[in-house]
């Protein structure tokens, strides 16, 4: 277990993960826009650059240095991944829509992985969220799929883990 991992997003889908990663001990932080309702959080809307990086010194203040990172943001039009990623000193988990491993798309992969490009510190790895094929159509991934998954990722560090599937393309819902 990391010394201090810091979980962007932690309040929904990866609350599970957030939980798993509670009980490993170490130090947690969780960044989100209701963050202060759980045990270690910092509240802040990462569509603000400013109050992200706050928000990030105050977690490094609490718990030292950010050994594990693992963010979900909806967009990668923003300063905030990059932002996190010049304060991680270990892995940083991006974790990714569906719509980034589009094999029609194939540079959005590339395009994402652009945000540790230069820093010494940062490991990137990327966590893509697919979807299942069911007996009579496809779904989504749930939420405990997704926060199992992330936290597989964790544990076996691969550079690319896609969770569920993303092929054919034509079958996500």
């Amino acid at each position: 277990m990391p010394r201090h991992a810091l979980v962007v997003g932690g309040t929904g889908m990866l609350s599970g993960l957030v939980e798993a990663l509670a009980g490993d001990g170490g130090r947690l932080s969780l960044l989100s826009r209701h963050a202060s309702q759980h045990p270690g959080g910092i509240d802040c809307d990462y569509h603000d650059a400013a109050a992200f990086s706050r928000a990030l010194e105050v977690a490094v203040e609490r718990n030292g240095p950010i050994d594990l990172a693992i963010a979900w943001f909806h967009t990668l039009r923003i300063a905030a991944p990059r932002l996190l990623a010049e304060q991680v000193r270990g892995r940083m988990f991006q974790v990714l829509g569906s719509a980034t491993a589009d094999p029609a798309h194939p540079q959005r992969l590339a395009t994402a992985a652009a945000v540790a490009e230069g820093l010494q510190g940062c490991q990137l790895r990327q966590v893509v969220l697919g979807f299942q094929v069911t007996g009579d159509g496809s779904r989504w991934l749930t939420n405990e799929e997704i926060s199992g998954g992330v936290l597989d990722a964790v544990r076996t560090d691969r550079p690319l883990t896609i969770i569920g599937q993303v092929e054919p393309w034509a079958a996500r819902p």
